[in-house]
């Protein structure tokens, strides 16, 4: 099988660093290599955090972190054809404390009575309930108190800075991406 070496992902750093990521047949927007690397150098050290990768595609945000030291986390996504690749690569890169959820992301928040430390959002760019999603997570109190939230979106899209209990605190655009940073307002004093 001829490998197309621009559409071959890899964990950036960490543990398993260099560990490839396969990709999940059908519609798949995956973060960039560069992104992904600017993601993690923000948020730092993974080391005992819960996560939560919602929209997960190929779980590469989920085994980033994981590589950084992440303990456990929920992976939920909608399209039950990426689940088997998930697994996939979940059992190569070693990582058991993790649970594939295929859901709406809205319901699964909906029912969701966890507190995750890091809680990523990689919606589809035209995916237009991005905000009502930040609200419902902020309800749940899904996040933890001095967790942090991360919304990646297409860089015009205009989001608002403060989303029920959430405030962002950092934005970085990156060609055509922006990745927006939350916390819990009552952290940020």
């Amino acid at each position: 099988m001829k490998i197309d070496k621009k559409k071959t992902m890899y964990v950036s750093a960490g543990r398993i660093k260099g560990r490839k990521i396969l990709r999940p047949p059908g519609e798949i927007r995956p973060i960039t290599s560069k992104v992904k690397q600017a993601l993690f150098n923000i948020i730092g050290d993974c080391s005992g955090m819960k996560t939560l990768d919602l929209f997960g595609g190929s779980g590469s945000i989920t085994l980033e972190a994981y590589s950084r030291g992440a303990e456990e986390c929920v992976i939920v996504e909608a399209d039950v054809s990426k689940k088997n690749v998930i697994l996939e690569n979940l059992k190569n890169a070693g990582f058991q404390k993790c649970k594939v959820v295929i859901s709406d992301a809205l319901r699964y928040c909906k029912n969701c009575s966890e507190q995750y430390d890091f809680i990523m959002l990689d919606p589809p760019f035209v995916w237009d309930k991005k905000e009502e999603l930040l609200e419902l997570i902020g309800d749940r109190n899904m996040l933890s108190d001095d967790g942090i939230l991360v919304l990646h979106v297409f860089k015009k899209e205009e989001i608002s800075p403060k989303i029920g209990k959430f405030v962002r605190y950092d934005q970085r655009t990156y060609g055509s991406n922006t990745l927006m940073f939350y916390k819990n307002e009552s952290n940020l004093k």
